[in-house]
């Protein structure tokens, strides 16, 4: 009779885990359903024309198109990389009265190449390859895109908050991390 007692306790205590372990793999789908949104990338890719000035921004657009943009750097503009003729960029515009305006623009260009800091030394590639430098770094950067002008290392986007010719400042949910551009070692 113990035998069938404990037979019988045991077949429930089964039955009752089986049902948790289902409801919890079940709220942890709904709830990966609910946090996986993707916000569509809406910027424009392409390479700065020649046409360019001082306060319109011509691209040539990945499309075959071109698009003029006024670009104001003092006081609506966000310009990460500089503005230069033949330049990769990636520019989020907003509509004005005018017409499109730049709202941020990203060059690429100048984001290519070696960046440092205290614990990660990697080189951004054209490609979409991130190369990892440093042997200490627990979870490497192996490859970057980017997304309505922020910077996508790996799963993590970053906003640009600064991109000049020898840093590199991003920011996003864990931080601030700061790089600085590793020159070339003369021969």
């Amino acid at each position: 009779m113990k035998k069938l007692f404990y037979f019988s306790a045991a077949a429930i205590m089964m039955a009752c885990l089986a049902g948790c372990m289902g409801k919890k793999d079940s709220d942890k789908m709904e709830l990966a359903d609910t946090i996986a949104v993707t916000i569509p990338d809406t910027a424009l890719y392409g390479t700065i024309d020649e046409a360019t000035t001082m306060h319109m921004l011509v691209i040539n657009t990945d499309e075959g198109k071109q698009q003029e943009c006024e670009l104001d750097a003092d006081t609506l503009s966000d310009i990460q990389g500089g503005v230069f003729a033949g330049d990769r960029v990636t520019v989020v515009t907003v509509k004005t009265a005018d017409g499109l305006a730049v709202k941020k623009l990203l060059n690429l260009n100048t984001l290519l190449g070696k960046w440092t800091s205290l614990d990660r030394n990697f080189e951004i590639k054209e490609n979409g390859e991130v190369e990892s430098n440093a042997s200490i770094e627990t979870n490497p950067y192996t490859h970057w895109s980017t997304a309505n002008a922020n910077l996508i290392l790996n799963a993590d986007t970053f906003q640009v908050l600064l991109l000049g010719p020898d840093s590199l400042t991003l920011e996003n949910d864990k931080g601030i991390f700061v790089y600085k551009r590793q020159r070339m070692a003369k021969k």
